[in-house]
């Protein structure tokens, strides 16, 4: 009889656990997945800083910044406010990704992307990816490279104290 008490409080405790985690990365996912920083500057000197900061970056180049509330009132829709989205890139790291089929997948994460946009209170964030944790989630060769690249971007965003890992 004690055994099957143990046996029964075990698979509860484990179905529990279980569930508790399901809804825990439930919840942070969200905030894990996608990175939000404030910047300490205003809207168009975030983008001003960020545009030069890339472009002074060794290797890295703007592919293209897009004015994305310019995009939508274009496309005959209401304004949103000021949010613009830019596209950046290394061609060695991008060569690195792309020259095996298994990690041709990855072309979809390419350019990277960050937005910055001021939110209606007047604050301006910067998001984007969060590198570090995508590179976990793949591992191997993937990890590596997202894990180089990463250290760019902190660098880049340097001026905001930014860091992928909160640990």
């Amino acid at each position: 009889m004690q055994n099957i008490k143990i046996v029964v409080f075990s698979a509860i405790s484990l179905f529990l656990g279980a569930v508790l985690t399901a809804i825990f990365i439930q919840f942070s996912a969200k905030n894990m997945l996608l990175l939000e920083v404030k910047s300490p500057y205003e809207f168009e000197k975030s983008v001003e800083v960020v545009e030069n900061r890339i472009k002074n970056k060794p290797n890295w180049k703007i592919v293209s910044t897009i004015d994305q509330n310019e995009e939508i009132v274009k496309g005959g829709e209401k304004g949103i406010g000021k949010v613009k989205i830019i596209k950046y890139c290394n061609a060695k790291f991008a060569k690195q990704m792309l020259s095996s089929d298994d990690r041709l997948k990855m072309a979809v994460s390419m350019p990277i992307s960050l937005a910055i946009y001021e939110k209606s209170n007047g604050e301006v964030y910067i998001s984007m990816s969060n590198g570090y944790l995508m590179s976990k989630l793949y591992g191997g060769e993937i990890e590596k490279i997202i894990e180089e690249v990463s250290l760019d971007v902190e660098d880049i965003l340097s001026f905001m104290n930014f860091k992928f890992s909160r640990f």
